[in-house]
């Protein structure tokens, strides 16, 4: 695996863990931040090994997914479904506007919880790629 790969991987692994100390301090919406994160880490690894690029510079899960998507790489369709769900946390969890109030109240447990799930499976889903490589 490319040393670029590599370390956006290594970058993901730590937002996951981020996530997941979030949830443990009862920090929901920052559980849920860290949870996008994740993925848009470990889908910008996978840019180095299935387009064989640099990632493009921007935050929207869903389009990195796509793009990837063009080159044969595909999540289980209800996986796919749900990176929508982990899109808005990229702004709802850090701007007021965005979280109509402020952002530590748009997020309840539940919805963390499952964001961090969600991450976690999809990271596992990728790993698959990423080790053959």
């Amino acid at each position: 695996m490319r040393r670029e790969a590599q370390l956006w991987l290594k970058a993901s692994y730590e937002d996951l863990e981020d996530a997941k100390d979030a949830l443990l301090r009862k920090r929901w919406f920052r559980a849920a931040f860290f949870a996008q994160q994740a993925v848009e880490k470990v889908f910008k690894a996978l840019f180095f090994v299935i387009k064989r690029e640099e990632p493009p510079k921007i935050h929207t899960i869903t389009e990195l997914y796509l793009s990837l998507k063009e080159q044969n790489f595909s999540l289980p369709t209800e996986l796919e479904e749900k990176l929508y769900t982990l899109n808005k946390y990229y702004t709802v969890t850090r701007y007021p506007d965005a979280a109509n109030g402020l952002p530590s109240e748009a997020i309840d447990r539940e919805e963390a919880e499952k964001a961090v799930k969600i991450a976690e499976t999809v990271i596992n889903e990728c790993e698959k790629t990423l080790k053959q490589q």
